[in-house]
């Protein structure tokens, strides 16, 4: 069959434009594969015992911002993750120097995640109060939980169902991972919260490239549970370029910048430059090292390199805070951090404003 030039540059320009607009919305709305999105998920460090309690005091600054004039939202999405207790000794992802957790150190870690009145309980709390003053969010704030490492080459974890667990196998570590996505399941369903959503789980070992035997199963198990798999890779981890073949459902890129005093604010760009061919979100980074000029100049210059590279416009945005730093960023009476907390929080109100206005319109055309 033999097409003239016109037809076949017609064609050409046909398909070029129909890429670039899958492009655009993978960007935009990276990986996910219905309007459901987080926009802004803050990862919340929870479950050891060198950390906050996660109280509802201490979410409320994450959860809404408020005055005499005006209340607003700010994340809508929250990661509850732990990778280590320097008090106790023991880590649930590889490289601290401590004691690999075994499951009975899982076991504990899943209680603490849920104890009465901190993490997701005190979300659900802050949020049933809000409620009954007549304040609900359009769209449901979403919790999403990590899974601890099943350590390649650890052959003490324990057993399932009366068979000892060896992480040499491939089938073991699956096992193990399917075995805690369960019991978060259970504990969930048994706490029947009604304002928040279980949105899907994080794998929380960023080197996840070298996981790519384990990872594929795991999430075919969590399709069969409606449940989303996240991950946030370090800056030129393995594979972060196929996070989508890995079987991901969302990955957010991190710059690494805000930590390092020999990479210059030139990262930050490459980043998000990254981020967007490969259809990732990013993640902004600081901790309580915004304290100091230095990390106060970092902070703003996320905060620009993501506007310039149209971040706020066009991607989804998790946030690393270092365990606390924002909860004490908003006690602060320091003018400097206050302004700090009232420029993000801006970004953060309007880019909700936005995502309930697209989730309303997505209502009005089913």
């Amino acid at each position: 069959m033999k097409y003239n030039n016109s037809f076949v540059s017609l064609l050409i320009v046909t398909v070029l434009l129909i890429l670039n607009s899958e492009l655009f919305i993978c960007s935009a709305q990276p990986q996910v594969k219905n309007n459901s999105v987080i926009s802004d998920l803050v990862l919340i460090y929870h479950g050891s015992t060198h950390r906050p309690d996660w109280n509802k005091n201490e979410l409320k600054p994450y959860i809404y911002k408020s005055d005499a004039n005006s209340f607003n939202w700010l994340f809508d999405g929250f990661l509850f993750l732990e990778i280590f207790d320097k008090n106790r000794k023991l880590e649930w992802d590889p490289g601290f120097g401590y004691a690999t957790a075994s499951k009975t150190e899982w076991e504990w870690l899943l209680g603490r995640y849920f104890g009465k009145g901190k993490g997701p309980d005190a979300l659900e709390a802050v949020l049933d109060s809000l409620a009954r003053q007549g304040k609900k969010p359009v769209r449901p704030r979403k919790v999403v939980i990590s899974i601890p490492c099943p350590v390649s080459g650890f052959t003490d974890w324990g057993e399932i169902n009366g068979k000892k667990l060896d992480f040499n196998k491939a089938e073991d570590q699956i096992a193990a991972a399917c075995w805690f996505v369960d019991r978060v399941l259970e504990t969930w369903n048994n706490k029947g919260y009604r304002h928040i959503e279980l949105d899907g789980f994080y794998w929380v070992h960023e080197a996840a490239g070298k996981d790519f035997a384990i990872i594929p199963e795991v999430k075919k198990y969590l399709v069969q549970k409606s449940m989303k798999l996240y991950w946030i890779p370090y800056w030129k981890a393995e594979r972060s370029d196929k996070w989508d073949e890995l079987g991901f459902d969302c990955a957010y890129q991190q710059p690494n910048y805000f930590f390092n005093k020999e990479i210059s604010a030139q990262r930050l760009d490459d980043a998000c430059k990254f981020g967007k061919l490969h259809r990732m979100g990013m993640e902004l980074e600081f901790d309580n090292n915004v304290a100091k000029p230095e990390g106060r100049e970092k902070y703003y210059e996320y905060i620009r390199y993501f506007d310039e590279n149209r971040v706020w416009d066009e991607r989804l945005v998790a946030y690393y805070e270092g365990g606390g730093a924002w909860l004490r960023m908003s006690q602060s009476n320091d003018p400097e951090m206050r302004k700090m907390v009232q420029v993000l929080s801006d970004i953060l109100i309007k880019r909700q404003e936005r995502a309930d206005n697209e989730a309303r319109g997505s209502k009005d055309t089913k």
